[in-house]
């Protein structure tokens, strides 16, 4: 065999065990066959095998427990992250009770790091804005934000998300430099107020809101108990938008994709000009 049809190979079997894993031949959860075994099946040696599994399991499809096999990836119920309505509160809005939704916060990984660091785990942070996210805002870099985060964990199926917002600081307090040069808000507005004081002095509000996915990155898929290969996220992205369309607030949610889909409400109340788009999972 030539070079070049032996690098094929391991192509054509990943393609065979797809199709296995796709028609249910493999179900949900069983293990392949031994390498030793699908070697002499497709009458090669098996580190072609291994190549054609790597594939697999970097597709999502497969997994390997070391000391234990190879098995199809079962595929667990989706939950809804709902992209619209007005029967519930906002999830970063002081009226959203987790606990009424099956949620519960969690400390993961990320979280203790901040929390060995002095930060506070859940409670909202001054912090400047950088990179893409000024971009989105549509602010230079440097600019202050209250930066809101926490990890939940659903009680019964045990599946994360990881919700953050950032608010531009200046409009819901006025920046100040304390006498050490260090930036803090005088006459902040309290976060349960956050929502209703941008209505008022920023109304009527309008959002904007995407979804696409990506490839986890750092500790992501640890906190978000994800597999650590071929689980992208699911991201959804949300700015609030003033009444001239200036970008007051950034939200993001990251969900595994194999464990939560994204839905557009079909209708969104719209009343007197005003419009309304809510997280809620």
């Amino acid at each position: 065999m030539t070079d070049e049809k032996a690098a094929a190979r391991w192509r054509i079997i990943a393609d065979l065990l797809r199709t296995d894993v796709l028609q249910d031949h493999y179900k949900p959860g069983q293990a392949l066959p031994g390498e030793a075994f699908l070697a002499a099946e497709y009458a090669t040696s098996r580190p072609t095998i291994r190549k054609a599994i790597a594939q697999l399991v970097g597709e999502g499809l497969l997994t390997v427990a070391h000391g234990r096999g190879t098995f199809v990836r079962p595929t667990p119920d989706r939950r809804l992250i709902q992209l619209g309505g007005t029967e519930r509160e906002d999830l970063l809005s002081p009226g959203y009770d987790p606990a009424q939704q099956g949620w519960e916060h969690v400390t993961v990984a990320s979280d203790a790091e901040r929390i060995a660091a002095g930060l506070p785990a859940i409670a909202p942070i001054f912090m400047s804005i950088e990179g893409s996210r000024a971009d989105i805002l549509g602010v230079r870099r440097g600019r202050m934000s209250i930066y809101r985060y926490a990890h939940w964990q659903h009680s019964k199926t045990h599946a994360r998300i990881h919700l953050s917002s950032y608010v531009i600081a200046d409009h819901v307090g006025t920046v100040t430099a304390d006498e050490n040069g260090r930036p803090y808000l005088d006459d902040e507005i309290p976060c349960e107020e956050y929502y209703a004081h941008l209505e008022r002095t920023y109304g009527p509000l309008r959002w904007i809101t995407t979804v696409h996915a990506q490839m986890p990155y750092g500790e992501t898929w640890e906190d978000l108990n994800m597999e650590p290969i071929g689980t992208p996220l699911l991201i959804v992205r949300r700015v609030m938008l003033s009444n001239d369309r200036r970008p007051l607030e950034y939200t993001e949610i990251e969900a595994p994709a194999d464990r939560f889909e994204a839905l557009p409400a079909a209708e969104i109340e719209q009343a007197g000009g005003d419009s309304q788009i809510i997280l809620r999972v």
